[in-house]
């Protein structure tokens, strides 16, 4: 295997993840789609499209909802603690 594709610990380079990448179904080089087979470390790293040792995944950016959800959500919990008191009254004086 070539010294590019792998690290130090034998783990797949970036180089090496290209080359596999790159192979046809099935026509992948054998001493990379061994290791990738044997390696959890390299199959975490394949799957999660973590690519670098350490790098964070590549997570979308999500935007913050919109205040008027927040504000409705507030509402609801209040709207519900009201008929909470009022059922807890209903049923004290029965």
């Amino acid at each position: 295997m070539s010294a590019a594709l792998v690290d130090i610990r034998g783990c797949l380079t970036e180089a090496g993840f290209r080359a596999l990448e790159r192979a046809a179904v099935g026509k992948a080089p054998a001493e990379l789609a061994a290791h990738l087979a044997a390696c959890p470390r390299c199959q975490d790293r394949m799957l999660s499209g973590r690519r670098a040792p350490g790098e964070a995944p590549h997570a979308e950016r999500r935007t913050p909802p919109p205040p008027w959800r927040l504000w409705l959500m507030v509402g609801f919990m209040i709207l519900l603690l009201v008929m909470f008191a009022v059922t807890l009254q209903w049923l004290s004086r029965r």
